[in-house]
């Protein structure tokens, strides 16, 4: 929500021209109307992360929830008792609603043992895999580089610079076979 995000730095910032500024980034993009982030923007990340900060501190300091963790809007927190987070759900769901002007994605409550997919990886108490879709974006952009070199469109260099990231991710899971099969 714009509004809610301009008031929150508004507090923070005094400078009027840095407020401008901030203003006309927040403005230059809507996905509804007053609502959204210019994603690819630098400041995105910046923006999203101090307008969800408040949330951190109400979940772990009023809620009481040790195992939370969040990158962007996606979020997971973890209790040995499922009454304990589906009470947290609905007090998150209301902060959020009254406090930011806005709605939660879909929640899913599962065991440890059935894994949790987050930020494209499957975490399971003991191993970690890539999601099928993870999976299919990495074989893809593999056979792209493939074809960007095979063509000559790309150099050595080029294709090596666009591997490594791919690469990276990968290493963070259980993906040597993957890797074999596709390198």
């Amino acid at each position: 929500q714009h509004d809610v995000l301009k008031a929150q730095l508004s507090r923070m910032f005094k400078d009027y021209g840095v407020l401008s500024l901030f203003n006309q980034i927040i403005d230059s993009y809507e996905a509804h109307t007053g609502r959204g982030l210019p994603i690819c923007n630098l400041t995105s990340q910046y923006f999203a992360n101090h307008y969800l900060a408040h949330l951190d501190h109400f979940i772990k300091e009023k809620l009481y929830i040790k195992a939370y963790v969040r990158y962007m809007d996606d979020m997971v927190l973890w209790h040995d008792n499922k009454y304990v987070l589906k009470k947290a759900l609905k007090e998150i769901e209301q902060y959020v609603e009254k406090e930011l002007l806005c709605r939660l994605k879909p929640s899913l409550l599962n065991t440890s043992i059935k894994g949790l997919s987050f930020l494209g990886y499957r975490i399971f108490p003991n191993d970690m895999t890539l999601t099928h879709n993870s999976k299919y974006r990495f074989i893809r952009k593999l056979k792209n580089i493939q074809v960007q070199y095979d063509t000559e469109a790309w150099t050595e260099t080029k294709c090596q610079r666009k591997i490594l990231p791919l690469l990276a991710f990968t290493q963070h899971a259980n993906t040597r076979g993957l890797r074999k099969r596709n390198l």
